[in-house]
């Protein structure tokens, strides 16, 4: 079978999108925020239109190698800012949460949008220890970025994803998420093992402005402009509609012809 498609799962947030409610005609208390589109992680583990789950489909084709299906994608829609928070790398997750990887990320933006991050962990740090957190928006970078934008978010960088904005989420396979300020919602946060994996990241080092992919050492997300193909790259490959309808959802393909506007994952094995 050349492709197949994998069934999403939905999650509603507190600060997610009324819209996507509407297009998939889901009734939920809090709007749906989040759509898993690949997950072999326990919160939320697809399945495939084979029947399969996502971590049986995996474990034929990495042959045990990974715990669980090595990376996760989402689509994540947002009417309000994300809480600031930050994540793990794999160092830190193995030694004290016994999960297998840590959380580094990365954004394709489908619409405008706008996120925010701390440059200045020192700065941060300063702020937890007079117990001023109410004051963290002042040492913030917002950054506004348009429709095409990739942002690359590695584990320990301090952000926040803004309002009105509408993301492709690839990350490794994990929900390590050390949740710092939530601006006046009454939410848990974790600051304590926040400070200990924080780091001082620049926005220049992260944001890919007229760039047609983005590669990281746990995977690569690519569009492209036009019909091609390629020889270069591993399969399988995820492919991920940038239109979003009541069909939405990704497949796994084995094909490497590439359609025009489609968002492509591949390298993560």
């Amino acid at each position: 079978m050349s492709k197949i498609k994998i069934l999403p799962e939905f999650r509603a947030m507190v600060w997610g999108n009324q819209e996507l409610n509407s297009i998939f005609n889901i009734n939920s208390k809090e709007p749906i925020g989040e759509i898993w589109l690949l997950s072999g992680h326990h919160l939320y583990e697809n399945k495939l239109d084979t029947g399969e789950t996502v971590n049986e489909f995996g474990k034929k084709i990495y042959n045990g190698k990974y715990k669980r299906f090595p990376i996760l994608i989402k689509l994540v829609s947002t009417s309000k800012w994300l809480s600031v928070q930050v994540h793990p790398d794999d160092e830190f997750a193995q030694k004290i949460e016994n999960e297998p990887w840590g959380k580094s990320e990365a954004w394709y933006f489908l619409t405008d949008g706008e996120f925010a991050i701390c440059e200045n962990v020192d700065a941060l740090e300063k702020l937890a220890k007079k117990n001023e957190l109410e004051k963290l928006p002042e040492i913030l970078k917002f950054v506004k970025v348009k429709q095409g934008t990739f942002v690359n978010i590695p584990a320990g960088t301090v952000h926040a994803l803004g309002p009105n904005s509408t993301v492709i989420e690839v990350q490794q396979s994990s929900d390590l998420t050390y949740r710092i300020y939530d601006w006046g919602r009454p939410r848990e946060t974790h600051l304590e093992k926040a400070l200990k994996v924080a780091k001082s990241i620049k926005v220049d080092d992260i944001v890919f402005e007229n760039v047609t992919n983005l590669s990281s050492k746990y995977f690569t997300m690519e569009i492209f402009k036009t019909k091609n193909s390629s020889s270069s790259l591993s399969l399988p490959i995820i492919k991920i509609p940038t239109k979003i309808d009541k069909n939405f959802c990704a497949s796994i393909s084995y094909e490497k012809e590439f359609e025009q506007g489609q968002i492509y994952v591949y390298n993560f094995l």
